[in-house]
């Protein structure tokens, strides 16, 4: 499955908790303990250092809930993140954790291709690595899911899933129904399996990034929908600073009167990458410097990221008792 990388599920996060922040300012005394009518403020947060996409506060400054927003615009299919973070590879990483050895092997190689001699290699040279860093990618990912042990998955689900969202209300939108739903994370049921002493497996497929978390207890075996995927956020391409190619490549076409407007409409930009690789040196040199020079200042970069996320929505509601709020 691939997934949008336009920006499209940013844009649709922050219209749904505009959507969610409007809907509990007017409802929240109606759901929530601890809000009284028009003694309370929904105040936006989200972003990468707020876990929390809204705060619900009463009057005195008081915080009475951290909302957790769910946008399922299609219905309750599919699944949603609870976490999606560089902090767990990073931190197997700095000690130097055998189980991403193979995670290890891909950057050390990405630093190294990246810098040979001394000097970036060109954008043309990253380009043509992408494809076989693609699936190295793959495999070193699939290689840290099927060596983690019990211990090192319910570490994991410990350390970034449950602490951090200890004091965290779901809030799920069925976009396609108009129904909402809202739960406290801590009724989750993976909090009373761990204290209950299940060890944890993964169900993944040969080769896979992601795959399902089974708990286990003697002859009992529970899946309640939560998956672990290991994958880099921004690709590959940016993972190799690769991308100037695609993103640059017809605007300097433009830029040096290669080609004209007209003319840049009718070709896309794998084309004029093309082009470009035919200019003689001198020519193709200004160009492919024009677009280094570009890129420094977007400055992409690309890490391994440790996502846990929900499927079997219906499923997981259903087992837990949450019927749809009544308003």
């Amino acid at each position: 499955m691939s997934f949008p990388s336009d920006g499209t599920n940013h844009h649709n996060a922050i219209k749904n908790e505009h959507n969610t922040k409007e809907y509990l300012q007017n409802h929240a005394h109606l759901i929530y303990m601890g809000a009284e009518e028009g003694k309370y403020t929904v105040i936006s947060k989200g972003g990468t250092k707020n876990k929390a996409d809204n705060i619900i506060e009463c009057d005195a400054g008081k915080i009475i809930k951290y909302i957790s927003d769910k946008h399922k615009k299609k219905g309750l299919g599919g699944s949603f993140d609870y976490t999606n973070s560089s902090k767990p590879i990073n931190d197997l990483l700095k000690v130097e954790d055998e189980d991403v050895k193979e995670i290890k092997v891909v950057l050390d190689g990405v630093k190294k291709n990246k810098f040979h001699g001394g000097c970036k290699l060109s954008i043309e040279d990253r380009d043509k690595l992408v494809e076989s860093y693609r699936s190295q990618t793959e495999k070193a990912s699939y290689e840290c899911l099927i060596n983690l042990t019990s211990d090192d998955i319910i570490t994991l689900i410990k350390k970034y899933l449950i602490e951090p969202n200890r004091e965290m209300e779901e809030f799920i939108t069925d976009g396609k129904e108009n129904k909402r739903y809202t739960f406290p994370f801590m009724n989750h049921p993976i909090v009373k399996l761990i204290e209950n002493g299940f060890t944890a497996s993964i169900k993944v497929k040969v080769g896979k990034m992601s795959g399902s978390i089974i708990f286990s207890k003697d002859d009992k075996k529970e899946d309640v929908g939560l998956r672990i995927r290991i994958h880099t956020n921004n690709g590959v391409t940016a993972l190799l600073n690769a991308g100037l190619v695609e993103d640059y490549s017809k605007g300097v076409l433009g830029k040096f009167g290669i080609k004209s407007k007209d003319e840049l409409k009718k070709i896309n930009t794998r084309e004029a990458r093309v082009i470009i690789g035919l200019l003689e040196e001198d020519k193709k040199k200004e160009c492919l410097d024009l677009m280094d020079k570009k890129f420094k200042k977007r400055n992409s970069s690309s890490q391994f990221v440790l996502k846990f996320q929900q499927d079997k929505i219906k499923n997981l509601l259903s087992t837990m008792g949450v019927s749809a709020i009544g308003i």
